[in-house]
Order: structure tokens, then sequence, then C-alpha cells
């Protein structure tokens, strides 16, 4: 017994879909490839952040949360005072 057209034929079929899907990978893989190329061109051409503008904006930002922790221990110690105005008023 040999071989029949029937079944050369599903092979044949079979073979040309995964032959097809392979390619696509493929042309997927080096759009991909380009694409993150081209990204990484933009990148590198972005500007950049001066290293002055930098370190001021750091230091304004340590000077806001400085402001805010005193802000909250004044809070905290105001209202600790106003507790042992309340307890001494009671005995």
């Amino acid at each position: 017994m040999g071989k029949t057209f029937r079944d050369s034929a599903v092979k044949k079929i079979e073979g040309r879909q995964k032959k097809k899907q392979q390619a696509s990978a493929r042309e997927q893989a080096e759009l991909d490839r380009k694409e993150a190329e081209e990204q990484a061109k933009w990148e590198q051409g972005a500007k950049k952040p001066h290293a002055k503008k930098q370190e001021e904006e750091e230091k304004r930002q340590a000077r806001i949360k400085a402001k805010k922790e005193r802000e909250e221990l004044a809070a905290q110690e105001e209202e600790e005072i106003k507790n042992e105005g309340k307890a001494k008023k009671r005995k």
C-alpha cells in the first residue's frame, strides 16, 4: 500500500499553513525589532533635563516636605496641650 493522493494533499495543506504561520511570526518579530530600534533612537535624542534645574526641584520638594512635617508636629503639640488642659480641669 502506498500513499494516497488524499493523504499527501492533507499534509501539503498543513505544511503550507505551518510555513505561512512561521513567515507571519518572522515578519511580526522583525516589525517589533524595528519599532524597538526606532523607540531607542527617539529616547536617545530626547532632551535631558538640566542637572541644575533638577537639583533645584529636589531642594524645593525637600523644603515642602520639611514644612509639612513641621506643621504636623505643631498640630500634634497643640492637641497635646489641649488634652493636658482638659485633664487639669477635670481634677
